[in-house]
């Protein structure tokens, strides 16, 4: 197995020299959680992953979560969520259309939310569909050190409902979608979440906020916290950052990230005809904390 970082960016590498159809020997995994720690977003490319494998795969990482969207699970394995633009025979979307059109890290909505996302590239459009990640410890180092004493213990509040977050819009293209964000806004609570997140095993801090997730500051009006909520967020369009990685798919990638250490978000750019897949899968997190510097 080799890792190699990538060259345009100050995070992330590429795998090569495994195969993820087969067992893995553990000084190898060993190996890879490392690099997993080290560059918070891994690329292997050229696999051809059945459902079962993706999951038996995951599996080393953790205890694989489960989907609240239990509409679009794979047919072979509950614990794979179906990405994709596909239409089926009944006329209906087979997957998620909109998946992560927004930065974000992996259900911080939750109150445990997922440590680590699998996305499994099965087919790519001919163009557009890429995915970029921000490495939310280099933005946290980047903030100016009144901003960051600003934010320092302060708790963010998540939520999944874009009917709740002025930031959001709502695809026109995902027929069920306004139905599904009413449904979140009247059932599932408001999550707080420490706006500073101690890594659980680097120890390094990361500013733990996004727009598609993060809707106010506990505590604070909005008045007051939604200008430190734009400030942090300008960080994820300032397009010249080093801190920001542009990943190109590939039939075959399999591509796994730390949701402690960074967001992401779907790109776009590709038509509904221009067909787009990904099997997704998670494992499960451990609720997020801040420690102060000692």
């Amino acid at each position: 197995m080799i890792v190699t970082p990538f060259a345009d960016a100050t995070f992330g590498a590429e795998v090569r020299e495994i195969d993820l159809t087969r067992p893995i020997a553990d000084a190898d995994f060993q190996a890879l959680y490392r690099a997993f720690l080290d560059f918070h977003v891994l690329a292997i490319r050229n696999q051809d992953l059945s459902a079962d494998q993706q999951v038996a795969f995951t599996r080393r990482f953790g205890s694989i979560g489960e989907h609240a969207n239990k509409r679009y699970r794979h047919p072979d394995n509950p614990y794979v969520l179906l990405l994709t633009n596909e239409i089926g025979r009944d006329g209906k979307p087979i997957g998620v259309i909109d998946a992560g059109d927004m930065w974000h890290s992996d259900s911080s909505h939750h109150a445990v939310p997922a440590k680590m996302t699998l996305l499994h590239s099965v087919r790519r459009p001919s163009r557009g569909g890429d995915t970029e990640f921000c490495d939310m410890h280099a933005v946290y180092e980047a903030l100016p050190d009144k901003l960051r004493a600003r934010i320092a213990g302060k708790l963010g509040i998540h939520h999944a409902s874009k009917l709740l977050n002025p930031r959001a819009i709502i695809s026109t293209s995902r027929p069920d979608a306004q139905e599904n964000y009413e449904e979140s806004a009247r059932e599932r609570p408001h999550m707080r979440q420490p706006l500073v997140r101690t890594h659980p095993e680097t120890g390094r801090p990361s500013v733990y906020a996004s727009p598609r997730f993060t809707i106010a500051i506990d505590g604070m009006d909005d008045a007051e916290a939604q200008p430190i909520l734009d400030a942090l967020f300008a960080y994820l369009t300032d397009r010249k950052a080093p801190y920001l990685l542009r990943y190109k798919w590939q039939d075959g990638d399999v591509v796994l990230w730390d949701n402690r250490s960074v967001n992401h978000r779907a790109v776009g750019g590709y038509g509904m005809d221009d067909i787009r897949r990904l099997h997704r899968t998670t494992v499960a997190g451990d609720a997020a904390f801040y420690r102060p510097a000692a």
